[in-house]
């Protein structure tokens, strides 16, 4: 069975750039951390996660004003109580026609905890039917 896939869109706008014109570095962790709590929510219901690191966050390729950028997460692998999110975004030229370019391709590790904010048992993760999710 295949990984579900969770995808986000979003557009390049003035709020998001940098002092250089680029896509802000800070803007893409936020989101990427937001998505990769989405795919452990849905992934496994009933489960509380925090983050423990972002790994491998490297951008190798700049996004500017109106570019649009496209997200994906999925479940790469899973720990006794943890989860590896792998996530990736492509940016596209928001006038050109093409499927765009990898500009980040890192992994989020997820802890799942209890009330108390301590680490529990992740329950075991059954992959989803191919589907691809759009959140």
């Amino acid at each position: 069975m295949e990984e579900q896939i969770y995808r986000h869109y979003m557009v390049v706008r003035h709020e998001h750039l940098n002092q250089y014109g680029n896509l802000f570095g800070g803007h893409v962790l936020a989101v990427i951390d937001e998505l990769a709590f989405i795919a452990c929510s849905r992934s496994f219901p009933g489960m509380n996660f925090v983050t423990r690191a972002i790994k491998d966050a490297e951008f190798t390729t700049p996004a500017r004003l109106g570019d649009i950028i496209q997200f994906q997460a999925w479940v790469e692998s899973q720990g006794r109580t943890s989860v590896t999110i792998r996530v990736r975004m492509n940016v596209h030229c928001g006038h050109c026609e093409g499927p765009g370019v990898i500009s980040f391709d890192g992994a989020v590790i997820m802890v799942c905890v209890d009330k108390g904010g301590r680490p529990t048992a992740v329950s075991r993760h059954v992959p989803g039917p191919g589907k691809q999710a759009e959140e």
